[in-house]
């Protein structure tokens, strides 16, 4: 498997979030969707079309294949984990944590996610049986 870099991991997670919106994902969805110019769609979706991962012809609409699916819905994954750790467990605001989530997501290893996935599911289960943990827990992550 080829490793991709932070950007056509964005690309490929993107057009995974765009085919849930759009019946056929086109390049303009792209550039809106990453605030990018269509030249760079371009670019980043003929280097994913070399690489396997996404089925597109001039013009035409891109699709993932199944290699890039699994890739794409394996990064997305990733960021909903940080995305409820940042916003949920740490209450920061949403526009902060959804950036915060896509800058590492590219960035951590399996061992680490798998941690971070476990300590967030301990501490969601203890919020929800003990308010007084969940108060404490307010305060210290408050408290600047």
């Amino acid at each position: 498997m080829t490793a991709l870099t932070e950007g056509l991991q964005d690309y490929i997670e993107a057009i995974l979030l765009c085919s849930a919106e759009h019946k056929f994902v086109r390049t303009k969805h792209l550039a809106e969707k990453l605030g990018v110019k269509s030249p760079s769609v371009n670019a980043a979706v003929k280097e994913l079309a070399r690489l396997g991962f996404v089925e597109h012809e001039s013009y035409g609409y891109i699709e993932l294949t199944a290699e890039g699916r699994r890739q794409a819905e394996c990064i997305y994954s990733r960021h909903k984990i940080l995305y409820r750790f940042f916003a949920k467990t740490l209450s920061l605001p949403n526009d902060l944590a959804e950036d915060t989530a896509c800058g590492i997501e590219h960035h951590l290893d399996e061992l680490t996610l798998k941690k971070i996935t476990k300590l967030l599911d301990f501490l969601e289960q203890k919020m929800k049986q003990s308010e007084e943990f969940t108060s404490e827990l307010r305060k210290t992550l408050d408290n600047e």
